[in-house]
């Protein structure tokens, strides 16, 4: 069982969580892959972007995130309760194993996202298993194809 959060802080201060074998076959958070696949990408897309290349307001390697704010620009209200939706949408992320807790404030975020194991692959519909089979092209993500022309040099 992860650790989760019971309730939302003021502030959450987001850190890449560095992992070698998922830093090299990964996906962007930003590609299409993690756009079909996976859910809750929203979360993703603005912290795993942000702990890849923090904006030059954040301390080095760390994006102090605002979670009213945020949960406010997401459509998702600014309640900070353990069943708020935005609280259960960081849970969630912590769940499929994106992020971990590191403290009562800070939430460490996988740089990249690992491909879908079998039991996820499985939970999803019919025309998404049907695309995920191997040896099955699947359309180009210009995020990707920068990712596969770097490991090649």
């Amino acid at each position: 069982m992860h650790s989760q959060l019971c309730f939302a802080p003021e502030v959450l201060h987001v850190l890449p969580w560095p992992d070698d074998v998922i830093d090299n076959l990964g996906h962007d958070p930003r590609s299409t892959y993690v756009e079909e696949y996976w859910l809750g990408s929203w979360a993703r897309r603005r912290s795993g972007s942000c702990a890849a290349s923090p904006p030059a307001s954040s301390t080095a390697r760390r994006l102090d995130l605002d979670l009213a704010e945020t949960a406010r620009s997401l459509g998702l209200g600014d309640r900070s309760g353990r069943h708020s939706p935005f609280v259960r949408s960081i849970n969630r992320t912590i769940q499929f194993g994106l992020a971990q807790l590191v403290g009562e404030d800070a939430l460490s975020v996988r740089r990249r996202v690992p491909p879908l194991n079998r039991a996820r692959v499985c939970r999803l519909s019919p025309a998404l298993q049907a695309r995920t089979r191997p040896g099955r092209a699947t359309a180009a993500d210009p995020a990707d194809e920068h990712q596969l022309r770097e490991r090649a040099s």
